[in-house]
């Protein structure tokens, strides 16, 4: 049988550990950091990539709801040009994008967009929607 004693011990070395706030956001921030520095290097590659097959412009479709997201079509300009696994890495460096300019967009009611990357000149637009649900209420009361 186990005694008030025991189980008083037990509650507090079952206890989780104070959080250290200020720690935590220093990891977070480092991450975000670490995600930032691998993204700039991956644009850095694509570019070099792109411009190597001569594509002018890319556009990258995206969205997700219900905490599943998808990439949908990846277009090159001019039309014809072979992108081959550039695809899969187009794909994953515009929802990362997106992503860092929208965290948690794939969630709930979910959001979509269209990243598109001006080759020439290096510039990057994120065209994108948020989703939502609504609710209005009304209170009638005596009504006849």
């Amino acid at each position: 049988m186990t005694s008030d004693t025991d189980r008083t011990a037990a509650k507090t070395t079952d206890a989780p550990a104070a959080h250290d706030w200020t720690d935590i956001q220093a990891r977070w921030q480092a991450e975000r950091d670490a995600a930032t520095a691998r993204r700039k290097a991956e644009r850095t590659a694509l570019l070099a990539a792109l411009r190597g097959l001569g594509v002018e412009e890319v556009e990258i479709a995206y969205d997700g709801y219900g905490d599943a997201g998808n990439i949908g079509e990846v277009t090159a300009v001019p039309a014809g040009i072979g992108l081959g696994g550039l695809e899969e890495r187009l794909g994953d460096f515009a929802w990362s994008t997106a992503y860092d300019l929208h965290p948690g967009f794939e969630n709930n009611d979910g959001g979509e967009g269209v990243v598109t990357w001006d080759i020439g000149q290096d510039r990057i637009t994120v065209d994108h929607a948020n989703f939502y649900s609504e609710r209005s209420e009304y209170l009638h009361e005596d009504v006849e």
